[in-house]
């Protein structure tokens, strides 16, 4: 086990493949620079169920030591269960930091574990700041116009990162940390939910928080037919399909696609959106986007105020004629 002294713990989630997100990645990324600040080394942390070839390679992306906990109980994320293996984690290690991706999975888990232990929470982090030492969280509030500075009277630091808030650490050829497998004892009886259903989406196409280029539709689409023109100029684009919290509450879009405050929070090369307002929900989840492009009939529509390019018209005119210059650039 790495010296626990001024370690960082670095939780490393896996999608129904077994493959390291893509945000766990960038957690190395912050992770590393944190614990070169508090004078310690990373740890990364892969919990599940048949989850070793993972860990595996997990140890190629430049953390110190990789923890496996492999039970047969983790199959699914269950609070009480993973909380309770986590918490087992925390005595071995005793970090000074926990750091997690900014999922649904850590949105539920990262209030738990700072709870069970007693300190402070940053969820939704941008930035990692180090100066003269002193160690700060930055996120933004009151609807993203402002950006805080957090610092921690206590420890561990609980801090959650928002997707494309860092690089992701590079794969390297050769494999420098080692696997340590940490039993844990998990009791059954301590579940006080049960899980009736569950769903499975077949992904098609980029997945919206890692996608270097998403066109996202609004109520001004009008309907799901209008996404379906949406789907195809993604497609041209390699892009993925966000949409507005509206659409997704109307059915036009699946819930997985929602940007904003109560959705994705999302950072890409390049945002389109069409149809879209501007409401300060939606922005608060795309407005880190390196170019924005807004495409709305109405002029006077808020998304022109962060849009770096606007084109107003309709979108029924529009998308097509983009979907077309496209192609014609695609032959």
């Amino acid at each position: 086990m790495v010296s626990s002294e001024g370690s960082v713990l670095i939780v490393t989630e896996v999608d129904k493949n077994q493959e390291i997100l893509p945000i766990s990645l960038e957690c190395v990324t912050a992770g590393k620079r944190l614990a070169e600040a508090l004078g310690g080394g990373t740890v990364a942390l892969i919990m599940g169920a048949g989850v070793g070839e993972a860990a595996k390679e997990m140890t190629h992306y430049g953390v110190d030591e990789v923890c496996l906990v492999d039970h047969p109980d983790l199959t699914a994320y269950q609070p009480e269960l993973y909380v309770a293996a986590f918490l087992q984690v925390c005595e071995r290690v005793n970090p000074r930091a926990i750091l997690m991706g900014d999922t649904l999975t850590s949105i539920d888990m990262a209030p738990r574990v700072a709870f069970a232990l007693n300190t402070g929470l940053v969820t939704d982090c941008v930035a990692v700041e180090v100066s003269d030492g002193e160690v700060s969280f930055v996120k933004p509030v009151y609807s993203s116009n402002v950006m805080a500075a957090y610092t921690f009277a206590s420890e561990p630091y609980v801090v959650t990162l928002r997707s494309r808030a860092e690089e992701a650490a590079e794969r390297q050829e050769t494999a420098d940390a080692g696997v340590t497998p940490v039993d844990v004892k998990l009791d059954a009886a301590s579940v006080r939910t049960e899980v009736l259903q569950r769903v499975v989406e077949e992904d098609a196409g980029p997945k919206l928080t890692g996608a270097d280029i998403i066109v996202s539709g609004g109520r001004g689409v009008g309907g799901p037919e209008g996404f379906e023109q949406l789907k195809e100029l993604a497609d041209l684009l390699h892009a993925a399909v966000g949409a507005s919290r509206p659409p997704c509450d109307l059915g036009w879009a699946p819930p997985k696609s929602q940007v904003g405050q109560t959705g994705e929070k999302v950072a890409p090369s390049l945002y389109i959106a069409v149809g879209i307002s501007g409401a300060t929900q939606h922005i608060a989840g795309m407005q880190s986007s390196k170019k924005i492009v807004a495409i709305n009939k109405d002029p006077k529509a808020n998304i022109f105020k962060i849009a770096d390019y606007g084109v107003i018209g309709r979108w029924e005119e529009v998308v097509p004629a983009l979907r077309e210059a496209v192609s014609e650039i695609r032959k």
